[in-house]
């Protein structure tokens, strides 16, 4: 048996030995639970019951977790992606702004009609754009 909870009432785990409100689990759930943690999922106390779930499902406000509605699920996935994506275009216009540097102390063309710089601003105008609408 394993036992699921908290000694210091903010840093929840497992434990070998009981202890004042733990939960008894049994070896065979315990697995299943680290499984479906290795999986994605997250290990949370919910409803007295010790249960993986998908983060973007709940929410902890207030000490206690809270299923969220399909809603607020979809809600705070999308903010989840947004934050990504926003990280992705800054990495990305990092890297533009070094390009763009050279491009103006090396003039030259990238094609017939455009020189490099003209390129990079124009990729970077793009992805602030992006950037602006998943971050207002």
């Amino acid at each position: 048996m394993k036992y699921y909870g908290t000694k210091n009432n903010k840093d929840y785990g497992f434990y070998l030995e009981n202890f004042d409100n733990a939960i008894e689990i049994s070896d065979e759930y315990w697995n299943e639970l680290l499984e479906a943690q290795n999986s994605g999922k997250i290990i949370i106390l919910f409803e007295n019951k010790v249960v993986a779930v998908n983060e973007n499902e709940y929410s902890f406000e207030n000490g206690k977790w809270t299923k969220l509605s399909e809603e607020e699920a979809g809600i705070k996935q999308l903010k989840i992606q947004n934050a990504i994506r926003a990280n992705e275009i800054l990495e990305k216009l990092d890297e533009l702004d070094k390009k763009r540097i050279r491009a103006i102390a090396e003039p030259s063309l990238k094609d017939e009609e455009q020189t490099w710089l003209e390129y990079y601003n124009a990729q970077i105008s793009g992805l602030r754009g992006e950037l602006a609408e998943i971050t207002k």
